[in-house]
Parts: structure tokens; sequence; C-alpha cells
């Protein structure tokens, strides 16, 4: 296989080693850069084309969740999604030749994608604080607000920040369309997470004039 196919193979949707990073919030995602073809236009992947969605994770369950969401959204926008596990099982996705040749053979025009870059996690710890007052200019004031007044114990305040490199391939000629890194702080629960990253992309590639609005 050469190195450009092996690369459309990869570059597909997916979730895959995140899941240690769910928090409590979500901050939203941004994009920190994003790359388009020259050529690019909506025209190039049209409403009513068949594409593939794939989530690479060894975890079927996960996989087959998260291609199902990535449908949704294309589905949305006037595509007819393919979640890979229904062209490649879990069990076979190491073959890599076979897997390809099973994805051209689907009729699909694009492969919706992107990878895992990196997900850190940091911890802060924050002192205990007292909340404020007038001045302590009698004793019965130092007294009231030492207390009565609430305080905010000691506490450790995690962050978690995933960055996820999204790609789009136009198929059969294996071209990069579009790409983007995204950025998501407190990325929350994972179900939530996958989906609003979809809507955000997309969101993105038609503001970028990549994909045409989503059907009415």
């Amino acid at each position: 296989m050469s190195p450009r196919s092996h690369r459309v193979l990869v570059a597909t949707v997916v979730l895959a080693g995140l899941a240690g990073c769910s928090t409590t919030s979500n901050k939203g995602t941004h994009f920190v850069s994003t790359w388009k073809a020259p050529d690019a236009a909506p025209l190039t992947v049209k409403q009513g084309d068949k594409v593939v969605a794939m989530v690479i994770s060894q975890e079927d369950g996960t996989r087959r969740k998260d291609e199902d969401a990535l449908c949704d959204e294309l589905r949305a926008r006037g595509f007819r999604p393919i979640p890979s596990y229904t062209l490649v099982p879990t069990d076979q996705v190491d073959d890599q030749a076979k897997a390809l040749a099973t994805i051209r053979s689907s009729a699909a025009t694009a492969i919706f994608g992107a990878r895992p870059i990196s997900a850190d996690t940091s911890e802060k710890n924050v002192p205990t604080q007292w909340a404020g007052g007038s001045p302590l200019y009698d004793f019965g004031t130092f007294y009231n607000l030492g207390w009565q007044s609430q305080t905010t114990p000691a506490h450790t305040v995690t962050t978690t920040v995933v960055r996820i490199q999204l790609l789009v391939y136009t198929l059969p000629q294996e071209k990069l369309l579009w790409s983007a890194e995204s950025v998501t702080t407190d990325p929350g629960q994972l179900d939530s997470f996958f989906a609003e990253l979809v809507k955000a992309a997309a969101a993105q590639m038609t503001r970028e004039g990549v994909l045409a609005p989503p059907a009415s």
C-alpha cells in the first residue's frame, strides 16, 4: 500500500484514545487552524453523495455509536452516509489493503475523517479563600467577618484540553479536500462531545465554502 493510500484509510473520523477525558462541563470547541484545497467548493462533495464515516477505535461499541452520530450529521447535510463498521468490521481493520479496497468498492465519493492529536490534563491547586468585606475599623467587624463570612476551601481544579485533526478526502482521487485542528477545553461527556465536535466541524466547512448549507 502506498503512503498516500495509508493516509486516506487512517485519516477517518475518530474519538479513539479519549475515553479517559470525560469531565463535568463543556467549554466549547474552536479551531486553531484550517486549510482547504484551492478548488474546494460545495460541488466537490455535493448533497446526495454517498460518503463513508469511520471511527478508529478498538472498542466496537464506541466505534458504532460515534459513527452513527457522525452519520446523523452527514444525513442532515443531505449526504447518504455509510458507517464503516458495515464495511470493515473491527476485527478486520488491521488488514489495510483489504479495508481500503472495500471502501473504494462502496462507490463513496468522500471520507470524512479526523485523528486525535493529544488529550492533556493539568491540575491547579487553589488555596483557601475568604470572603472580602469592609475595612476592619472595629473589633466587632473583625469578629463578624472572621467567623461568619463564608470561605472557599482549598481545592484542585482539573482542566482537560483535547486536540483533534479533522480531514476530508475525496474519492476515488484520494485527494485532501479540507483539514482543521480543533481544540476543546473540558469536553464533558464523550457522547455529547463527539456530536458537538461533528456539528462544529460541519458548520466550519460551510463557512469556508466546502459544504453546502444543511438541507431545509
